[in-house]
């Protein structure tokens, strides 16, 4: 076995395992009363990119038959292998189409009496595959113009989450600044308190009393004065 066969196999068997998973988690959703605009797109591309590789590998057998590249029995064996795996995509597809038209009768049966209901109700029901894959896709380009509306919401957030971030960093260099001044004016102040012992110490008690008698005339002089 190629390892281009081989490849292809296990892509085409995640493909299939991954709708599997996809149209289950749809039929959990309706049964949920959940939307499920976003996950029929999904499944819907799928199936078309299920489709692709199902052609492809068609191909690659039969280009690897005409060139004998593999023996008679391995050849057929690789062609019951791609009709088996086209078996079980129709068998998805019908399960998906089956699930689409229980919504769709689901829908019609639970109408209400009110005019409009009625009419996208029978709208629905009136439309076939390639009308409600074209409503289908409406709705996910809806969705996709809203994502982008979200996108460029996030993009300006980030912009003034960094603005901030800029800010931040301004004040945090301005208080590191203050911090530094700090510092040098506790320093001043120490040397200051250093010297003024230094003087009181070394200055005589004569010099002490004028200084202090100074102090209280100026004082009581204020005080009369004013």
């Amino acid at each position: 076995m190629s390892d281009t066969y081989r490849s292809d196999i296990e892509r085409i068997q995640r493909l299939i395992q991954q709708l599997r998973s996809d149209i289950q988690k749809r039929e959990q959703k309706i049964n949920g009363n959940q939307p499920v605009g976003m996950i029929d797109g999904e499944i819907r591309g799928g199936i078309s990119k299920l489709d692709r590789e199902l052609e492809l590998l068609k191909l690659l057998i039969e280009r690897q038959n005409q060139n004998q590249e593999v023996l008679q029995k391995e050849g057929e064996t690789r062609k019951n292998k791609l009709l088996e795996l086209q078996n079980v995509a129709m068998e998805l597809k019908q399960s998906f189409d089956k699930s689409l038209k229980s919504q769709q009768d689901t829908l019609f049966n639970n109408r209400s009496n009110s005019g409009k209901q009625y009419k996208d109700t029978e709208t629905i029901q009136q439309m076939d595959n390639k009308q409600l894959y074209q409503n289908q896709k409406q709705l996910q380009k809806d969705q996709d113009q809203k994502l982008d509306v979200c996108i460029d919401q996030l993009d300006t957030l980030k912009v003034q989450g960094k603005n901030i971030g800029n800010t931040l960093d301004e004040q945090n260099k301005l208080l590191n600044q203050v911090d530094k001044d700090m510092d040098k004016t506790n320093r001043d102040m120490v040397n200051v308190n250093g010297k003024l012992k230094k003087f009181l110490q070394s200055s005589s008690y004569c010099c002490l009393y004028l200084f202090l008698t100074l102090e209280v005339v100026s004082l009581i002089l204020i005080i009369i004065f004013v």
